[in-house]
């Protein structure tokens, strides 16, 4: 009768789990109320049992709901058990009280739980069980008018209601199911995404760093033979040249495996912030304050990426160039947004960012500012420098953050 892969759903959907949870708790609360709406003259010692069994069974199951369904699944009988319980208060208590309800709640329940098969017949075997109930309670109560159970409400309404909540949870189910293949269809293209992001950042960074190293020591190579024939110092000095971009090119690529180890993507952004800024402190001996929000920052690979770079690029140049005594990093969100910004009490730079900016770009031979400046724009975000002469610099970038729909901010540069 039941469906093993779909009757599991409590450990594939959890949404399904706390809808039938919340159907098995309103279904022990109308037990409760059924209890209490009892006339005296029916609340005789049988029909208490019955009620409060009744009510121990949709709350135990509410309960131990990931015990409860697997052997529920595997023993569907089970619930035939239940419905004879429930009848059996029904013939009591009447077709129109507060436990029918919950006997139409099972149905729901049901169409959730199994398949089409099992639900036509939990709702077929329910029908019967009411019918019976109905007769009995003529029977027991026959002081009760015919007109009050011979009505339109009592013998078409009532059991078209059992197969009606059965197609309910039918398609509850469905809807479900249809929303986890579509996430997890999403998730899987996201990991693709992802993939494909990182590979595009890998080959940046090695045309950034490593294939510039080793073009400009390919080039002083190349001027060897010429030095060495003109002026020995000079290619002595250009051989030390050569010997010092190997080096430099085995640093970064070094780096950039390092970089591919590193599992602080499954770290939250502001958690790797601080571990990055901790460590930092202790190795180059400069203080640093680090203010981070809590909770997780959602940020798209390439965003997290490269802000991480940035920040680990700034704190090299305070510890290379600024002679700084100590370091403030704070991580802020705003709707749509995430700003990183470094600020050091160095001596700042001795040029306007801009006019640094424009001498790399012009070709100097350095690229540490316009190098951020790119990556904050591949992020999708931008770059802001303020640093004058003996006053420190501060160094923001602001990168788009995922929102809860799934979709990024826009850009406003």
């Amino acid at each position: 009768m039941g469906d093993p892969a779909l009757g599991s759903a409590a450990a594939t959907l959890p949404r399904l789990a706390a809808l039938v949870r919340l159907l098995l708790q309103l279904r022990l609360m109308l037990t409760a109320i059924s209890l209490l709406l009892l006339p005296g003259e029916r609340l005789i010692l049988p029909t208490a049992i019955g009620v409060v069994a009744f009510a121990l069974l949709s709350g135990l199951a509410a309960r131990y709901w990931e015990r409860f369904v697997p052997y529920l699944v595997n023993h569907p009988l089970l619930i035939t058990l239940d419905v004879t319980v429930a009848s059996g208060i029904l013939a009591i208590d009447g077709p129109s009280g507060a436990i029918f309800l919950t006997t139409v709640l099972t149905s729901t329940i049901c169409g959730v739980l199994f398949g089409l098969r099992g639900v036509i017949a939990v709702a077929a075997f329910q029908i019967l069980c009411y019918a019976l109930a109905v007769l009995s309670y003529a029977q027991v109560h026959e002081s009760t008018s015919p007109a009050d159970l011979v009505t339109f409400q009592v013998l078409v309404v009532h059991p078209l209601l059992y197969p009606i909540a059965g197609y309910v949870g039918l398609r509850v189910r469905a809807i479900f199911t249809e929303l986890a293949a579509e996430q997890e269809a999403r998730r899987q293209a996201e990991r693709i995404a992802a993939a494909s992001e990182e590979r595009d950042r890998l080959a940046r960074d090695m045309h950034d760093s490593v294939a510039k190293t080793l073009r400009g020591a390919a080039m002083a190579a190349q001027a060897l033979p010429l030095w060495l024939a003109k002026d020995p110092e000079r290619a002595a000095a250009t051989a030390a040249q050569v010997a010092d971009a190997a080096d430099i090119a085995a640093s970064e690529a070094r780096a950039l495996i390092a970089d591919l180890r590193d599992g602080s993507a499954l770290v939250p952004f502001g958690r790797a912030v601080a571990d990055i800024t901790g460590r930092w402190s202790a190795e180059s001996g400069v203080g640093v304050e680090t203010r981070v929000p809590e909770g997780d920052i959602r940020l798209l690979v390439t965003a997290r990426h490269e802000s991480i770079a940035i920040l680990r690029e700034a704190l090299t140049n305070v510890e290379r160039h600024a002679d700084a005594r100590s370091v403030v990093v704070t991580v802020q969100t705003e709707p749509g947004h995430c700003t990183l910004t470094i600020t050091d009490d160095g001596k700042g730079f001795g040029s306007s960012p801009d006019t640094v900016r424009a001498a790399e770009a012009a070709g100097n031979g350095h690229y540490g500012l316009l190098g951020m400046t790119e990556r904050a724009e591949r992020a999708g975000g931008s770059l802001h420098v303020e640093s004058a002469p003996g006053r420190g610099t501060r160094l923001s970038v602001r990168v788009p953050t995922v929102e809860a729909d799934g979709h990024t901010a826009e850009v406003v540069r």
